[in-house]
């Protein structure tokens, strides 16, 4: 059984729908500030940019017998390192991500576009190296810094599957933070092996992470 973003313990991405009164012309259309990793981070820990692009949800909401369509872009961001994994060769299987998502008003409804996927679907959405990842089970939370702001992190060990078929086991560390007009959460995934240096690196991530809001 799926189950929802909202069961990941104090790490969600909350956008909430509330109160707009936009109920004529075309699609409402939310955009968020792109949010990305500071260089400086990158080269601290030998990550190296893989892409940052756009992505879209658009979803129909209905209140009161009226509905709406609401477009939302989202910027992701994807990191990764190469790692000798022994036997099965040098993959890029330490992966960083960050999205930023808008808070949306709309309809007096309270709704996230991505609020019923689960966590391995989310996870999935934002990386690009495992085929697969599931059994996602939570390990425990710990405190770090992102954008300026206190953060709690949620730590889940996982099932993964490499893109050559070869299976791992991973840890997956999530985290969300509000910043300016935008929800940012980041991901990281690595293999278990590895903990005791990609641990750290991961702090150093978080703490890197830059968001281009509007107002600076």
């Amino acid at each position: 059984m799926r189950e929802r973003i909202a069961a990941v313990a104090g790490v969600l991405l909350l956008v909430s729908f509330a109160g707009c009164s936009m109920l004529t012309g075309g699609p409402v259309t939310f955009t968020a500030d792109k949010a990305t990793v500071s260089e400086q981070a990158l080269s601290d820990t030998g990550y190296e940019e893989q892409s940052v692009n756009q992505s879209v949800i658009t979803r129909n909401v209905s209140a009161a017998d009226q509905s709406k369509t609401v477009k939302v872009t989202n910027w992701i961001a994807q990191y990764d390192r190469s790692m000798d994994l022994g036997p099965l060769g040098s993959q890029r299987a330490a992966v960083f991500s960050v999205v930023a998502t808008p808070q949306v008003d709309v309809l007096g409804q309270s709704f996230n576009p991505i609020g019923d996927y689960s966590r391995e679907r989310i996870v999935m959405m934002l990386q690009q190296r495992y085929e697969s990842i599931d059994n996602v089970q939570p390990v425990g939370n710990y405190s770090t810094t992102m954008l300026g702001e206190n953060a709690t992190v949620g730590k889940f060990s996982a099932e993964a599957q490499l893109a050559g078929g070869q299976s791992v086991d991973v840890y997956v560390h999530v985290t969300r933070v509000q910043h300016g007009d935008d929800y940012v959460l980041a991901v990281a995934v690595y293999p278990q092996r590895f903990d005791d240096s990609e641990s750290e690196h991961v702090r150093t991530l978080f703490d890197g992470v830059e968001h281009d809001t509007g107002s600076e």
